[in-house]
Formats: structure tokens, C-alpha cells, sequence
């Protein structure tokens, strides 16, 4: 009974014309944390509105560490207001605040700095990287671009 009520859930959600998926975009990135790592994940827009906007979402860093393959999980926050953006990430390693700029949500190039929280120092100083969000053409989001 479990399972159906899973499955039913899920598709119920699949199928509804929810905002959620209205305003989600997958995010592929680069980043330099002290070494380079690529990044993919998730984005939620909270607000529509160019001046200002919330954006959360889950990632998944992929990283190479002492000849060995890592796969970490992070979470970032980021705060949208007139094309500038403000954020922090966090994940098992480090807490890095950051600063760049956004092209109508679409493209994210930005910079801060990497805080090791973990006795493993894997990502630590000056950082900076590009991310790509990935939406449906009609997607809420995008920012609009607006003509006088």
C-alpha cells in the first residue's frame, strides 16, 4: 500500500500544471575551489520579479581528490536583485560566500571565497566559476527582457 501511495503521489506531482516545475531549471557549472570541479543540480525561482528573486537548490559536485573520484552534495542559496546576485553554498567540506552577476537567470558568473569547515581542506580560497541554467523555452525562470 505504501508503494501505490508513493507512485500515486509522485505522479499526481508528475502530472499537474504545478509551479514548481514551472519555475525549476537544471543547473550545469564550472567551478574553481582550490581545484576544478564541475557541478549539476537543481534551481527553484522564488519570485518573478527582476528586482529581486530567491534561488535554492541541491547539487551534486564531481571532483577529483588524491587519484580518487568524489561525488559531494551541496546546497546554495542566492539572492537576485537588478542582474547582481548575492549567495552562499555549503557542503560536507566548506561554506562559500559569493558574489557575481546574473544574465536574465540564465547564465551565472560570479566569485567568493571557499571557508573549510572539515579537517580534509578539499576546497578553500579564492574561488570563481560560470553556471548554466537550463529551463523550457517558457519557463517563469528566466527574466523577461523588456523593450521601452
Amino acid at each position: 500500500m505504501k508503494k501505490y501511495f508513493t507512485l500515486l503521489l509522485f505522479l499526481s506531482a508528475f502530472f499537474s500544471k504545478a509551479q514548481l516545475l514551472e519555475k525549476t531549471a537544471v543547473n550545469i557549472s564550472y567551478r574553481y575551489t582550490g581545484r576544478n570541479v564541475l557541478q549539476a543540480g537543481l534551481e527553484y525561482r522564488w519570485g518573478e520579479s527582476y528586482d529581486g528573486s530567491i534561488i535554492i537548490g541541491p547539487s551534486l559536485l564531481y571532483t577529483r581528490v588524491n587519484k580518487t573520484e568524489k561525488f559531494i552534495p551541496e546546497i546554495n542559496i542566492n539572492l537576485l536583485r537588478a542582474g547582481l546576485l548575492l549567495g552562499i553554498s555549503g557542503n560536507p567540506y566548506s561554506v562559500e560566500p559569493r558574489i557575481g552577476v546574473s544574465l536574465f537567470n540564465a547564465v551565472f558568473l560570479n566569485s567568493g571565497y571557499a571557508f573549510p569547515i572539515h579537517r580534509e581542506k578539499y576546497f578553500k580560497g579564492v574561488t570563481f566559476g560560470i553556471q548554466f541554467n537550463i529551463a523550457p523555452k517558457h519557463s517563469k525562470f528566466y527574466d523577461k527582457l523588456k523593450v521601452m
